[in-house]
């Protein structure tokens, strides 16, 4: 039998980035359809992904987009389960998903304009 050793590291990092991709964008989106009050958090989530959608489409090769939709998603299902400990989860996993762009081999200007491109996405919620 033929073992295959993968490199855990990448694994790992890989894990990180999944957090970031679509499919869980969409998974978090459905997850706030379920709720009575899910206006509020769905609208500045969606305005969110069409505004990284957009510059995913015309520059994408200049911007780490999933750790963009991995910060707006962290800070908005921090928000709605508003626990602590949960929280604190999320900021443990934003960090790993920056560290793991730079592992994978993003350089930081990259990942730079992924964060400010979260963090604008984040202030969206600000500015509607």
């Amino acid at each position: 039998m033929k073992v295959n050793k993968t490199n855990w590291k990448k694994e790992l990092a890989r894990d990180f980035l999944a957090m970031g991709s679509w499919v869980f964008f969409i998974l978090v989106v459905v997850r706030i359809l379920i709720l009575p009050y899910r206006w509020p958090y769905l609208t500045h989530l969606l305005v969110a992904g069409g505004l990284i959608l957009l510059i995913d489409i015309f520059v994408r090769w200049k911007v780490d987009s999933y750790l963009s939709r991995g910060i707006i998603i962290g800070f908005y299902l921090a928000i709605f389960y508003e626990n602590t400990m949960f929280s604190i989860f999320v900021k443990i996993a934003l960090a790993g998903l920056v560290a793991s762009s730079w592992y994978l081999g993003n350089n930081w200007k990259k990942i730079g304009y992924g964060i400010i491109l979260g963090l604008v996405g984040v202030g969206i919620r600000f500015i509607l």
